[in-house]
């Protein structure tokens, strides 16, 4: 039987995780079961982040704007209950429109798209790097059709994650040259170090991620793009920039039209949409971290903030300094705007912490998820996902931000110690020392990754302090022990030395120095503890649970 509509409210389409099992679900199921779903499972972590950043638009249009507030926020989140009646008169009202199908307002397509030709099903699945369709988790079948459901998913992760490069150009469309796009950038999520707190269900993340101010966006301009008049080929002239988070998380990069068969989707037509700048949003996205750009202030005049975006050479830990301090103190000149400002929504969970809705001891997660791209953003070199197991005080609490940042600092130091040490011992050797470093620096942060994030998920309000004297243990032990192995095999050359730059360089003065260097940093420990009393392999401590709440 040949389909005509496909109601996104009400047809499952939404993968997630449940008792160990992957399912679809409906947009009313995902809300009604959320405290039963531990996650979202789709193909890949972008397209979880674009599906969760959906659903907080969807639960945020559904509260009234006068329940937009801390104290609605600390009711709901104190019942554990989502307004499930609000939730679905609003998911009623806009079923129209959430119509993957409909021959005139289909979700968030355009009708009647046209270009002459269309994309290919490839360019809609980011999974499958542009020229190696094979290389991927489809086993290496040629992409000739998707489910509906599977088409709904990519189609949300398109418009926040698409790439920029030249795109088909759909009739209508002014802009259009000799039958093509000219690239316009990404989709905004994909500028985005995307920083998400999950909790213990979708329900806790839900809510985790829901920021509510006292003085909202206004209500009549902030809206998600379902809720504006239908889309047409050419950009949007009235509407140039997002006026609140709804406007921006679903804003319009792109121009879609899905062609399906009935019963499956064959083929996509995928033109230029909206162009959008990242410049100053960070009253707008809560979601990513933001840093002031020299550049962009040469450009406007004035301070600008642009999104911080994740290294994908490095742990997620070993950027907590750019995530959660707030230099509200700003720059060198008093009253100067800080160069740094974290994710909105950490900083709207502190003020919860301090108003006593959110215990300091919740278990939660701090995930970060992000997309690198590369040749001028033309396609996707790699995705970012890494998580923190911790208590929400690291988040919330500035003596235990600042215990943490300092943890951070202490290994980030130590490593750079230890990479000291493997460039003396190459340089009395008589090899070139660069490469021995940063093979050194490569193993010290991750022979420091494991025992760090055990330590994290451990580290709470109470006596921050004598958390980090642990810490400073731990990773003096850590990197001595790995200090000492790299003297014990530098190799007879080593032990001989030479001269260097017109000092004498051996193995064991190059550890006399290491140990020297490394004392200093990280004093031993003045107590009885024996300071090499630690656990072998403490990454396998990581399934320890952190105490629950």
């Amino acid at each position: 039987m040949r389909r005509t509509a496909f109601d996104l409210t009400r047809e499952p389409w939404i993968a997630v995780r449940i008792g160990g099992q992957v399912e679809e679900l409906s947009l009313r199921d995902v809300f009604h079961r959320a405290g039963e779903i531990r996650a979202l499972a789709g193909e890949i972590p972008t397209q979880d982040a674009a599906i969760l950043r959906l659903l907080l638009v969807i639960l945020n249009r559904s509260i009234p704007e006068m329940d937009h507030s801390p104290d609605e926020w600390a009711r709901m989140w104190t019942s554990r209950e989502l307004p499930m009646a609000a939730i679905y008169a609003y998911l009623d009202e806009q079923a129209e429109r959430f119509d993957l199908l409909s021959g005139t307002t289909p979700f968030m397509q355009v009708p009647n798209l046209s270009a002459g030709k269309t994309s290919g099903l490839v360019k809609l699945i980011a999974e499958v790097p542009a020229g190696e369709q094979y290389f991927t988790t489809r086993g290496g079948r040629h992409i000739e059709a998707l489910s509906y459901a599977e088409a709904a998913r990519w189609l949300v992760h398109s418009q926040q994650f698409d790439v920029s490069g030249i795109k088909t150009g759909a009739i209508g469309d002014d802009r259009v040259k000799g039958g093509k796009g000219y690239p316009i950038g990404t989709g905004f999520a994909g500028r985005c170090g995307l920083i998400f707190v999950e909790g213990r269900d979708l329900r806790e993340t839900l809510l985790l991620n829901l920021v509510l101010p006292l003085r909202p966006f206004d209500r009549g301009s902030d809206l998600p793009v379902w809720e504006r008049p239908p889309l047409s080929a050419g950009i949007e002239a009235a509407h140039v920039a997002p006026q609140g988070p709804n406007d921006l998380t679903t804003w319009p990069i792109r121009r879609v039209r899905l062609h399906h068969t009935g019963s499956e989707v064959t083929d996509v037509l995928i033109a230029n949409g909206d162009p959008i700048h990242a410049r100053n949003l960070h009253l707008v996205e809560h979601l990513c971290a933001w840093r002031r750009s020299a550049n962009q202030e040469k450009l406007v005049g004035g301070t600008a903030y642009m999104p911080r975006q994740h290294d994908p050479s490095r742990a997620l830990w070993r950027g907590l300094d750019g995530i959660l301090i707030n230099r509200a103190g700003g720059g060198a000149v008093r009253d100067e705007a800080p160069q740094e400002r974290p994710p909105g929504v950490l900083a709207w969970l502190a003020d919860q912490r301090q108003d006593g809705a959110l215990d300091p001891n919740h278990s939660v997660t701090l995930r970060a998820i992000g997309m690198s791209y590369g040749t001028q953003d033309s396609m996707i070199e790699a995705t970012y996902d890494d998580a923190l197991a911790l208590r929400a005080s690291v988040l919330t609490d500035p003596p235990v931000m600042s215990v943490a940042v300092r943890a951070v600092e202490m290994a980030t130091a130590a490593v750079g110690l230890l990479a000291q040490l493997a460039g003396n011992l190459a340089s009395a050797a008589g090899r070139d020392p660069v490469g021995p470093r940063e093979r050194a620096r490569e193993f010290g942060f991750h022979d420091l990754d494991g025992r760090f994030r055990l330590w994290l998920s451990q580290l709470g309000p109470d006596d921050p302090d004598a958390q980090l004297d642990g810490w400073a243990r731990t990773c003096r032990v850590a990197i001595k022990n790995e200090g000492a192995r790299m003297v014990r095999q530098a190799g007879p050359d080593a032990v001989m030395g030479r001269n260097v730059n017109g000092k004498h360089v051996d193995a064991a003065l190059a550890d006399l120095w290491f140990i020297a260097a490394l004392t200093k940093l990280i004093p031993p420990p003045t107590d009885s503890i024996k300071e090499d009393s630690m656990p072998s392999n403490p990454a396998a401590e990581l399934g320890a649970e952190v105490p629950q709440t």
